[in-house]
């Protein structure tokens, strides 16, 4: 079968069916992983028959597709309404990483866009639509360092979409790490390794705006003094 864009559901229930298809299968390719994953476990998990399965999706790569882009979209809209509201957007920018650590805690699923971008990437066919898919994430970021610099609290001289990119890899490759050296389910070890990519980009790049991570109890009075 190709790769053909799946059939979309006129139907409520239809609609209904399609959107478990993708939920069930985004956490069975965030535990497995694309290419460990079969047909026969997507139809398991999902509960439907096999020819109610293939109504919706004709092949993995079709389901894999339409998975990425769903929480692609699902994932930027919370990431950025979770953002709104901040008064300037080197805020926003420093928030950014503790908002996502936090969407992956509650939705582990999550994580299953840059598992599925890295593995399709591999496949030359799908190439150009995982691409896309990725550039969505280092656009965003870009757009909020370039609204830093021109409200002058990130240096000029910066180039906003490489940083963008290093920031996003950065990200993507701390969980990466954190998933070989502890465990998929090592949020703790990942959120402080992810505050310290905080860290350095404050001190780097913000002149410390945010401070440092959170001190021990016994050091906060020191700090405060030494700001006073």
């Amino acid at each position: 079968m190709g790769d053909a864009a799946p059939m979309v559901p006129a139907t409520a229930k239809g609609e209904a069916t399609r959107a478990h298809l993708l939920r069930t299968a985004a956490v069975v390719f965030a535990e497995q992983g694309y290419a460990a994953t079969t047909m026969a476990q997507l139809i398991d998990a999902s509960g439907l028959t096999k020819g109610a399965f293939y109504f919706y999706f004709r092949s993995k790569a079709e389901l894999a597709l339409a998975v990425l882009g769903e929480q692609k979209t699902r994932f930027l809209d919370r990431v950025v309404a979770a953002l709104a509201g901040r008064e300037r957007a080197v805020d926003e920018l420093l928030a950014m990483v503790p908002v996502m650590v936090e969407l992956i805690e509650s939705d582990p699923a999550a994580w299953s866009v840059t598992r599925l971008a890295r593995e399709l990437a591999g496949e030359p066919q799908l190439t150009a639509r995982v691409r896309a898919s990725m550039a969505a994430w280092v656009a965003l970021v870009a757009g909020v360092v370039r609204r830093a610099q021109a409200e002058g609290d990130l240096r000029a001289h910066v180039d906003a979409d490489a940083l963008a990119a290093v920031l996003v890899a950065a990200f993507d490759g701390l969980k990466s790490l954190t998933d070989v050296l502890d465990g998929p389910r090592a949020s703790a070890r990942f959120a402080e390794r992810a505050g310290a990519l905080v860290d350095l980009l404050d001190l780097a790049l913000c002149g410390g705006r945010a401070g440092v991570g959170p001190a021990p109890p016994g050091e906060q009075t020191d700090q405060m003094a030494g700001r006073g």
